[in-house]
């Protein structure tokens, strides 16, 4: 007999443990030791997992919305539902989800379940989205890209930089060049001290659209410092002045995902007043690079649509087809009831 298990404080170790090793699609940003690290009274939780005879079967962190809307989760990019890699046949998960369907009906007036997508997932989300469309969820597709840097059945991998198309090859040639001409160029991680340059740039980038960072520069460094320090990188390259101080030309920030050998970017924060080369494109190729030598197989860009999927932006998706970026779909389901 399958039990809602609702979501507590004292469950966050054996949450964790599920979603990081017992789950075919969890990944850190459904951990608890991620999502904990909002205020207390951003989102109102409404997040539960389903067990049978003690033992964790599914997990949706979730949150709920002032009119009664479940969403898993909003203080993630996806959220669930995380399903136990014992229980994941079409038998038994439609057993979970019809018994979560019933708990939805009579909990919350609407439901948005934002899934993982394959990239991140250790096995494909299609049994989790034909299930739900027979129980009358309603799909909607964000498009994204993704870069694939494997280039051979036996795992070698290309120099990003081939899979780049002629204007980006063309901007990666010209930071080369400056790059050999002025020796104090380097590519290297930002330290914890050098984020307020960072973060200043990120403001700025984030203006030019009319939107603030999704994070704060204290949260940031929570981030990167504490709770997800193996799962972030911040990464920049780095001009040095004629005291021979080191100045940030751009920097970026990128998502990691081990287990499925994957990189997602999240943030971009060139210096606005520098023009010798595309700072830019400059970081973000020397990323990708790191990310080969490295044994990673996919370079994520995130989505190019707005409006929940309805209106795609092509000049930003055309920027990630540059990057060597093919289409990938994110889904996400609603029901109201």
């Amino acid at each position: 007999m399958f039990e809602i298990l609702p979501y507590n404080k004292e469950l966050d170790q054996r949450l964790d443990r599920f979603v990081n090793r017992e789950s075919v699609n969890g990944t850190f940003l459904q951990t608890r030791q991620f999502l904990n690290y909002h205020p207390e009274d951003r989102f109102k939780d409404a997040s539960f997992a389903i067990h049978k005879s003690g033992i964790i079967t599914a997990y949706f962190p979730g949150t709920v919305t002032a009119d009664g809307e479940f969403i898993s989760h909003q203080g993630s990019t996806f959220g669930g539902p995380v399903i136990s890699k014992d229980f994941y046949t079409a038998s038994r998960l439609q057993e979970i989800l019809k018994f979560a369907d019933e708990y939805f009906a009579k909990n919350f007036r609407r439901v948005r379940l934002k899934l993982t997508p394959a990239v991140f997932s250790q096995e494909s989300p299609a049994l989790v989205e034909y299930l739900l469309e027979h129980l009358g969820y309603e799909r909607h597709t964000e498009l994204s890209a993704v870069t694939t840097i494997v280039s051979a059945p036996d795992g070698t991998f290309a120099d990003p930089f081939d899979l780049c198309e002629g204007a980006k090859r063309r901007q990666v040639k010209a930071y080369e060049k400056y790059k050999a001409e002025h020796k104090d160029i380097i590519y290297r991680p930002i330290e914890a001290e050098e984020l307020g340059p960072f973060y200043e740039f990120l403001k700025i980038s984030k203006a030019k659209y009319n939107v603030k960072p999704v994070h704060s520069i204290e949260e940031i460094k929570d981030l990167a410092s504490v709770r997800i320090a193996d799962n972030i990188w911040l990464r920049g390259i780095f001009g040095k002045d004629e005291t021979g101080r080191e100045n940030l030309i751009a920097g970026a920030m990128f998502f990691v995902f081990p287990e499925t050998k994957a990189v997602h970017y999240q943030y971009i924060a060139p210096d606005p007043s520098f023009d010798a080369f595309n700072p830019t494109v400059a970081v973000l190729t020397s990323i990708m690079r790191e990310a080969a030598t490295k044994g990673f197989k996919n370079v994520s860009w995130g989505i190019s649509t707005e409006d929940g999927g309805k209106y795609l932006n092509e000049t930003l998706f055309k920027f990630k087809e540059g990057l060597g970026g093919k289409a990938s779909l994110n889904t996400y389901y609603t029901k109201n009831f």
